[in-house]
């Protein structure tokens, strides 16, 4: 690491960095798939993201898993172009994004299902 406060800022973050991937692949990956799925073929429910609605619309399910699995791809190929520790940025997004989806997914299904 070099002596900059970005590099000593995301020191620690950087040691994380496979812990933020498996976090990402949990979340963003396995968490946000399900319960999206969930929440446009089990409750009366659509999906709030446009083009992941076009997707679903016209792919089904095997559509939006796709679109998911390239999703993870161009990240991980970005994290692997990118120099450290800027780099654990990538890991980072998608971990943070993936455990808000999933959450706010998992509120939207409850209120729906006890309503």
């Amino acid at each position: 690491m070099t002596d900059s406060p970005v590099a000593s800022a995301l020191d620690g973050f950087v040691e994380m960095t496979e812990w933020l991937w498996w976090l990402a692949l949990g979340f963003y990956g396995i968490g946000d798939l399900l319960t999206t799925s969930v929440t446009v073929f089990v409750t009366p429910l659509a999906e709030g993201n446009p083009a992941v609605d076009a997707i679903i619309s016209s792919y089904g399910f095997g559509g939006f898993v796709a679109l998911k699995i390239l999703t993870l791809v161009v990240g991980y190929v970005t994290f692997r172009l990118v120099d450290t520790p800027h780099g654990v940025g990538v890991p980072l997004a998608f971990a943070v994004v993936g455990v808000g989806l999933t959450t706010w997914n998992l509120a939207v299904i409850s209120y729906t299902m006890t309503a």
